[in-house]
């Protein structure tokens, strides 16, 4: 409450401070009006060159804890992928005396996962922290809004989920007791297995480490520019720079990763078939035809799960070749300077061309003139014939001559329209000032005229 029992609101800074220092993937927004007091008001008023240092120092350590621990979550969240993978494939190729380094692998998961939910959480705690310092709030729940909580929650759901540290018994009977060793434990149950595949989910903190860690972040003048011009630094705008600067590589790594996961997915899911689609080959061979959309139909999936997978990669496929195409068609492109090359050597060569076919009609009409007047009708006749073709293809170069130069004008540089204008302008403005100097010293002069003309009258001279 300020001086007079009234709060005091008080807008903050759009993008440039609060929006662009957090770079999650979440597309959330905290509440940007902080309360302060008159008197905190007044204070922050007041605050010397030291104090802004102090807090400007504030914030950059609470950024590089940010990015600390959004790396780390993300170290952890592989981690326990990498362990997950390892389990299900010593689960499939390992044997009953295996159980003991399979449990131990589930807890390692388990261990890893609890780790991953503490990152994430003190990445939380940091990130409102920060959104407190640059809004000068005094209270987190004023920087936690229900959106916000909720985004927290599906996030540390997402996280949380991993199979479940607890292994099935291996069957063993009295006539295989002595030859345990060869059985194989169960595969994963359908729990396991969906806790399993669930957990790639995690894959959704690389964009947001990407963020933090990129220059668009940290630059100051990509920051300021960027707020100026309202623009939020999330994970997209860095994905659309990748894409603008080095297509190819984002594309490929795209695509491989794509690959690879959806390969090893189908395999887990047709691994129990006796068609032979559980092979990790054979996935990886199915993978790609069904991303490119050719569908041999030499191996096809079984299972809910394959035919799922199969779908969802059909998809990915379909927008993963736009994206190839459209990069293909940027790169073929011209340059401007290309462009302008191009078009000036297609100029000259069509001008030569209706310069010879101009040529062949004034040589073809002085035979055709010179043997009419000698009264040779075959030799007329045939210079008449190429007299036409000679005009026929005068007129075809002249129309390909004539629509490379409307092809050409459609393409007009805006820079060099903007040169033009910016050109008139400023002869439009010296024009005005030359203009107004005129009449300023047209003012003068009838000044100095109406002085004299007044002077005149009023002399001792005329007045007798």
């Amino acid at each position: 409450m300020g001086r007079g029992g009234w709060p005091v609101f008080t807008a903050c800074l759009p993008a440039s401070r609060g929006k662009a220092a957090r770079g999650d993937m979440q597309p959330r927004e905290l509440t940007e009006i902080s309360i302060l007091t008159s008197g905190d008001k007044a204070h922050y008023a007041r605050q010397s060159p030291s104090d802004n240092l102090r807090r400007l120092n504030k914030r950059k350590a609470l950024l590089e804890e940010k990015k600390r621990l959004s790396a780390w979550s993300l170290f952890f969240a592989l981690l326990g992928i990498l362990l997950m993978v390892l389990h299900t494939e010593l689960l499939w190729f390992g044997s009953c005396q295996w159980f003991n380094y399979l449990f131990l692998v589930k807890c390692s998961i388990s261990l890893s996962t609890a780790v991953l939910l503490i990152l994430i959480f003190a990445f939380h705690i940091k990130e409102t922290q920060l959104f407190m310092w640059d809004n000068s709030l005094a209270d987190w729940r004023i920087a936690v809004n229900a959106k916000t909580l909720a985004w927290i929650l599906l996030e540390i759901a997402i996280c949380a989920v991993h199979p479940f540290p607890s292994e099935r018994q291996c069957d063993d009977t009295e006539e295989l007791h002595e030859s345990s060793e060869y059985q194989t434990p169960p595969f994963l149950s359908n729990l396991d297995f969906l806790l399993s595949i669930f957990m790639f989910l995690r894959v959704y903190l690389l964009p947001r480490t990407m963020l933090l860690h990129s220059r668009v972040l940290v630059d100051a003048s990509y920051r300021s520019i960027g707020s100026l011009n309202k623009i939020k630094f999330q994970y997209q705008f860095v994905m659309k720079i990748l894409m603008n600067t080095c297509p190819g590589r984002v594309l490929l790594i795209l695509t491989g990763s794509l690959w690879i996961i959806s390969s090893w997915v189908l395999s887990v899911c047709e691994r129990e078939n006796i068609n032979g689609t559980g092979k990790l080959t054979n996935a990886m061979w199915l993978i790609p035809i069904t991303f490119l959309t050719i569908g041999y139909g030499d191996i096809v999936p079984y299972t809910v799960c394959g035919k799922m997978v199969c779908l969802w990669i059909g998809i990915m496929g379909v927008g993963c070749t736009a994206l190839i195409v459209a990069v293909a068609a940027q790169k073929l492109e011209f340059t401007k300077a290309e462009k302008h090359v191009h078009n000036f050597m297609l100029d000259i060569h069509y001008m030569k061309k209706i310069k010879y076919a101009a040529a062949n009609v004034l040589g073809e009409a002085w035979l055709l003139h010179r043997h009419t007047k000698r009264g040779d009708r075959t030799k007329t006749r045939h210079h008449q014939r190429r007299l036409f073709s000679a005009i026929h293809v005068f007129r075809r170069r002249r129309i390909r001559h004539k629509n490379l130069k409307d092809h050409v004008n459609s393409m007009v540089d805006i820079s060099r329209m903007q040169m033009i204008l910016y050109d008139l302008d400023s002869n439009l403005n010296s024009s005005h000032q030359d203009l107004e100097k005129r009449i300023n010293q047209l003012d003068k002069k009838l000044d100095e005229i109406t002085g004299l003309i007044s002077k005149i009258i009023d002399s001792p001279h005329l007045s007798h």
